[in-house]
């Protein structure tokens, strides 16, 4: 078997250089190769302490203390509770193909939002056969994520917002207990709920004309919401033919609590993590890379880029006990062991594991001053070769 791509470096010592980092990174055999490529994780500065330990402050503590206000008042951005849907030739009437979706795929529905509504909502409170699921979108931090309800579900929870900010990042709270929720984090940092994080599902940010080519029967989010807004425009600026306004310029409106010169500030990176430990992967640079094999907080996982919908998926790669390691061969995902083909949504679809399924570990797009301010402690993703 050949070894993993990935290798997890801890930070610099105080006062390191990101240069002198780098260096001492490959000087240590940092970087383990397999074939023409070679990728490393590694971290991307000093490592802001955001605990003060001398007063037993907690992160949460630093995160409420950091909230600002975003302009409008509580639900002054007004939730969808009751979404309503159209057919896919509907929706072709007011979406163009590049227009930007976010998609989902649960228990057998396949749904569709538009960024052209989410932008003026920020959250649609949805459900699928009793699951109660909240579609999250921050256009300041160009961040979608799925929210399920409460730990394991237990609860049901809808979400509204607050008209307030962490790390320039949507402050939801819920109905049910009035606690608050930064998007990006999940994890209630006040109120009944404080400490508490949500289950994320998997969201695909895509265009209209690749969700509808793979799923021709969706239904989508339509303009029939209750209230009455442009919903030809964006407010921030465009992302289509390409981004413009504040999606294209560097500039920050609101204060963050960490940074990073690693990557550009809105650079769009994938975030995912498991236990503790955080993970950016920038798109631009995965997409030439399209399978990769890591190593995350000892926890072998699966990196698989989908032309298709123009995503990475991340996925645990044990298979009954069995470690895989995954290469792409003419166009397909086959594991090494096994020589089963796999598809981009991590179902074998041919030899011994036909049928088998890898765990899906969410994954999402955000913007990398986002995702820094939220993990400093971060890895990021490199590819080499």
């Amino acid at each position: 078997m050949e070894p993993d791509t990935g290798v997890a470096y801890r930070p610099p010592p105080s006062g390191s250089t990101r240069r002198r980092f780098l260096k001492l990174a490959l000087g240590v055999g940092g970087v383990v190769a397999v074939g023409a490529l070679a990728s490393r994780l590694i971290f991307p500065g000093e490592r802001p302490d955001m605990t003060d330990t001398s007063d037993g402050r907690s992160d949460l503590d630093a995160f409420n203390d950091n909230v600002v206000s975003g302009g409008p008042g509580k639900d002054g951005i007004p939730s969808i509770d009751s979404p309503k849907f159209i057919s896919r030739a509907e929706a072709d009437d007011f979406l163009r193909p590049e227009d930007i979706v976010f998609g989902i795929h649960v228990n057998g529905e396949v749904r569709a939002y538009p960024q052209r509504i989410l932008v003026w909502h920020e959250i649609v409170n949805d459900s699928f056969e009793g699951r109660q699921i909240a579609i999250t979108y921050c256009p300041l931090t160009g961040s979608q994520i799925a929210l399920e309800g409460g730990p394991g579900n237990k609860s049901a929870l809808t979400f509204g917002t607050t008209g307030k900010l962490v790390n320039s990042n949507l402050l939801m709270y819920d109905r049910q207990t009035d606690s608050d929720w930064p998007q990006i984090l999940a994890t209630a940092i006040n109120g009944a709920k404080r400490g508490e994080r949500l289950s994320e599902v998997p969201l695909v940010w895509t265009t209209w004309d690749k969700w509808r080519t793979r799923h021709p029967n969706t239904r989508v989010l339509g303009t029939d919401t209750g209230f009455i807004r442009n919903y030809s425009s964006d407010p921030y600026g465009s992302y289509s033919p390409g981004p413009g306004g504040y999606y294209a310029t560097p500039g920050l409106w609101f204060p963050v609590m960490s940074s990073s010169d690693l990557l550009s500030a809105k650079k769009v990176v994938f975030g995912t993590g498991v236990g503790d430990e955080r993970l950016a992967i920038p798109l631009e640079e995965f997409r030439s890379v399209g399978v990769d094999n890591i190593t995350l907080g000892e926890v072998p996982l699966s990196l698989f880029y989908e032309s298709q919908l123009d995503t990475i998926r991340v996925f645990r790669r044990r298979v009954e006990a069995e470690t895989l390691t995954f290469v792409q061969r003419q166009g397909r995902i086959v594991d090494e062991e096994t020589e089963s083909v796999w598809s981009p949504e991590g179902v074998a679809i041919e030899g011994p594991f036909q049928g088998s399924a890898l765990e899906q570990v969410n994954a999402f797009n955000v913007m990398w001053f986002a995702w820094y301010a939220f993990y400093p402690d971060t890895l990021v993703y490199q590819s080499g070769g």
